[in-house]
């Protein structure tokens, strides 16, 4: 179904963040992880696609727990357990409680070690990995108030303390005054649903260690493994809460991913969230033979009508993409010629027979029938679609529709 667009907006450039498909693909999660909590993750500015904005939609869809809404919400429904955001940095973190953003917030990676005091000032829980860092959070003042959740490295050698290292990072968080709400892994491969073997190994590593902590006293009750794709494909990863990240904004995980989803039929298709506009700043008909763009990599073979668009790699349309991506102008592809400059390209919009200056350009998303998907600008940069949503600007206006 064809995103909205915004013609009437005076920007060169703009993001349209689909709230209706945002929606359709929180209640298929939602579906999916059943009665687990689920944690909606906006790290990386929401893959792209703006944290806040997107953090603000969710609590308008779902009011926090403690928010009167959201206490009337689960008296209603004892199956309304709220939700909370996962962020990679402290600013993240603290950018979303300046903007109001209520629920739960959990930093999962490194916070600079005089910044944990932030912690606390600004009600955030912790992913913990590293012994230096439980030295530093007993150190602080209100130290009682911070929850904080230990990331066992089960194989993705990351973050993470390793299995038969757990108990005692435990122990000594408790020493430190921390509160332990839970613990968490990371898959490393399960995107290969051919090849469950390794992902088999990290579950069955990450039980056996959340139940050798239980056992020992600490009830840890926040357990999480599972991300898009799990979630997607192996029910049985989602444990008491789940982590959904690139799902969340209707792109797949993987084609793997996507191809055994819908042959198991576990539920609806995602829809992509995103769309990434911009107009024709300049028309021009040039003669067969011209030289296109820096460094010469391309002429002309026929009379071509060229558009400049007014978007660069500097914007997130990735250098590695010239004279092998399309837009759409008018419902009608249309190549990207040459080199893809600091803040424009250059693209053939001969196919075009009425284009005029002004016109939109669909760098992503659909225009009438049509569609450029994310993962068609990262086949065509022989990367894959988390990258080229997560480098788009932050300087582009995002804009819900």
């Amino acid at each position: 179904m064809a995103l909205t667009a915004s013609p009437k907006n005076n920007q060169k450039t703009w993001i349209e963040l689909s709230r209706k498909n945002l929606r359709h693909n929180l209640e298929v999660f939602r579906r999916l992880c059943g009665p687990a909590t689920p944690i909606w993750t906006v790290k990386a500015n929401a893959y792209g696609h703006d944290a806040v904005l997107i953090a603000k939609e969710i609590e308008k869809m779902y009011p926090p727990l403690g928010s009167a809404r959201g206490s009337a919400r689960a008296a209603k429904s004892k199956k309304y357990l709220g939700y909370w955001f996962g962020v990679d940095s402290i600013d993240e973190a603290v950018s979303l409680r300046r903007e109001g953003i209520a629920a739960p917030i959990i930093v999962l990676g490194w916070v600079p070690y005089p910044r944990l005091k932030e912690l606390v000032k600004f009600n955030l829980r912790l992913l913990v990995s590293s012994a230096q860092t439980v030295k530093q959070l007993s150190q602080l003042k209100n130290k009682n108030k911070i929850r904080v959740h230990i990331k066992i490295d089960t194989g993705t050698t990351r973050q993470g303390v390793l299995p038969e290292q757990a108990l005692a990072m435990a122990h000594m968080l408790r020493a430190a005054g921390a509160v332990i709400e839970g613990a968490a892994m990371h898959f490393a491969n399960i995107e290969d649903v051919d090849n469950p073997t390794y992902g088999d190994l990290q579950i069955e590593r990450f039980t056996h260690t959340v139940s050798l902590l239980q056992a020992s006293g600490f009830a840890l009750p926040v357990v999480h493994a599972a991300c898009s794709a799990a979630i997607m494909t192996r029910p049985e990863t989602v444990l008491t809460a789940a982590r959904i990240g690139i799902g969340l904004y209707g792109l797949n995980p993987s084609a793997l991913v996507a191809a055994r989803y819908k042959k198991q039929k576990r539920g609806a298709a995602l829809k992509p969230v995103l769309a990434w506009r911009s107009r024709i700043a300049l028309l021009k008909q040039i003669p067969p033979g011209t030289p296109v763009g820096y460094g010469l990599t391309e002429q002309t073979a026929r009379r071509t009508m060229v558009a400049i668009v007014p978007v660069g790699y500097a914007d997130g349309y990735d250098r590695s993409l010239s004279s092998r991506a399309y837009v759409l102008i008018r419902g009608k592809k249309c190549r990207v010629m040459g080199r893809v400059c600091m803040n424009m390209m250059i693209v053939d919009a001969t196919p075009v027979a009425d284009a005029a200056e002004n016109d939109m350009v669909t760098l992503i998303g659909f225009d009438g029938k049509r569609q450029i998907a994310a993962d068609d600008l990262a086949a065509a940069a022989g990367t894959i679609n988390y990258e080229i949503v997560a480098r788009l600007a932050e300087h582009i206006k995002r804009i819900v529709v």
